[in-house]
C-alpha cells in the first residue's frame, strides 16, 4: 500500500511524501554534533497541540504519506501522545526521533502510534553521555529500547559518526545486535562555527565506512544501503531530490525545504497551505537548482534521493534486503 501511495504521489501529485517536523527546540542534553539545543530558550514558540492537529490533517490533503517528529527532544513535549495517535488516526505512517532519555517513562502512552523508532546512540560505552553532555543517558536509552520492543514497531539505533567515536562502530553493532534492533549510521554534518573540529577527514570516514560495509556484508543488521555507505568510500555524487522528497517545519511553524538553506522560507503551515506550497512555480524551480548540492551526510536525504530517481541497485538492495 505505501509503495502504491509513494508512487501516486512521485507521478501524480509531484509532491513531497514525507513531513520532518522539529516538534520542538527544547531538549535536555547539550550535543557537541548538534546545536538545535541552543534555541530551548525559544520553545515557547513551538507550534500548540491544535496548530499541529491542523498541520497534519492539511499535510494528509497535500498527499504527506509519513509523519516524523524530530527535535530538540520531542518526548519532551507533554502532547507527543495525543499528536502521535492523533497522526496514526488519519492514516500517516509515524517515525520519532529520540535521544531516549524519557522512553522510560512515556513508552506507554508513545509505542502505540509510532511505526519507527530512531534512538540516538553514538557509543556503546560513557562516551555517549560525554559527547551528548547528558549523564545516564546511554543506559536510559538503552533501558527505554527494551521497554519499548513490540510486534508493531520497527526499532533502530541512530549514530552520528564524528571524529571522536571512529572507532565505535563494532560495539554499537553489537549493542544493536544485542539488542534486537537494527541500526544507521551517518556522518555528522557540518554546521559553521559550532562543530567544525568534530568533523572526520575524508579518509577518516572512508576507513570506517569501509568497515561498516564489511560488517553489513557479516549479516549484522545495518539498514543503511550499499549505495548509501559507498558515498563515503568512493567518492560518489549524488542528484539531491530532498525537496521532492520531504519538507521540513520548525518548531514555530515555519516551512524549509531544505536543512541547509536556512534563509530560504515558505512561510508558516498556521498560513499556508502545502498543496498550494507544492504546486506553486517557485517551489519547483527550487528543486531544479537544488539538484546539483552535495551537502548532505544524512541518510534521509541521499537514500530518499536515490529512491525518487528511481536508482535501480539502491531499489534492487531495498527490496531484498533482510
Amino acid at each position: 500500500m505505501n509503495a502504491i501511495k509513494l508512487l501516486k504521489n512521485r507521478f501524480v501529485l509531484n509532491s513531497p511524501y514525507r513531513i520532518l517536523h522539529l516538534i520542538t527546540s527544547k531538549c535536555n542534553c547539550r550535543c557537541g554534533i548538534c546545536n538545535l539545543w541552543k534555541n530551548s530558550l525559544g520553545h515557547k514558540n513551538d507550534l500548540t497541540t491544535d496548530q499541529i492537529i491542523k498541520m497534519l490533517d492539511d499535510a494528509r490533503n497535500a498527499g504527506i504519506i509519513f509523519y516524523d517528529a524530530l527535535g530538540g527532544e520531542p518526548l519532551l513535549r507533554d502532547d507527543i501522545g495525543i499528536i502521535l495517535k492523533y497522526a496514526k488516526k488519519i492514516g500517516l505512517k509515524t517515525t520519532v526521533v529520540t535521544n531516549g532519555y524519557y522512553l522510560k517513562e512515556k513508552h506507554n502512552e508513545i509505542m502505540p502510534f509510532i511505526d519507527v523508532l530512531a534512538v540516538s546512540i553514538d557509543s556503546n560505552d560513557n562516551l555517549h553521555d560525554e559527547m551528548r553532555d547528558c549523564r545516564g543517558l546511554r543506559e536510559e536509552a538503552i533501558e527505554g529500547i527494551k521497554l519499548s520492543k513490540n510486534n508493531r514497531t520497527k526499532i533502530l539505533i541512530n549514530s552520528i559518526i564524528s571524529n571522536k567515536n571512529l572507532t565505535k562502530a563494532y560495539g554499537l553493532l553489537e549493542l544493536a545486535q544485542d539488542l534486537g534492533v537494527s541500526i544507521c549510521f551517518q556522518p555528522i554534518d557540518l554546521i559553521k562555527g559550532y562543530n567544525e573540529n568534530l568533523i572526520p577527514t575524508k579518509n577518516e570516514l572512508k576507513e570506517v565506512f569501509n568497515k561498516i560495509i564489511i560488517f553489513k556484508k557479516s549479516g549484522y543488521p545495518i539498514t543503511n544501503s550499499y549505495e548509501y555507505l559507498k558515498f563515503f568510500t568512493n567518492g560518489k555524487k549524488y542528484v539531491c531530490c530532498a525537496s521532492k522528497c520531504f519538507i521540513n517545519i520548525e518548531p514555530n511553524g515555519d516551512i524549509i525545504s531544505c536543512m541547509h538553506v536556512h534563509d530560504k522560507k515558505w512561510g508558516n503551515v498556521k498560513i499556508v497551505k502545502l498543496k498550494d506550497l507544492f504546486k506553486s512555480k517557485e517551489y519547483n524551480e527550487f528543486f531544479i537548482k537544488e539538484k546539483n548540492c552535495n551537502i548532505c551526510n544524512t541518510a534521509c536525504v541521499i537514500e530518499s534521493s536515490l529512491f525518487y530517481r528511481f536508482n535501480p541497485t539502491f531499489l534492487m538492495q531495498k527490496i531484498f534486503s533482510k
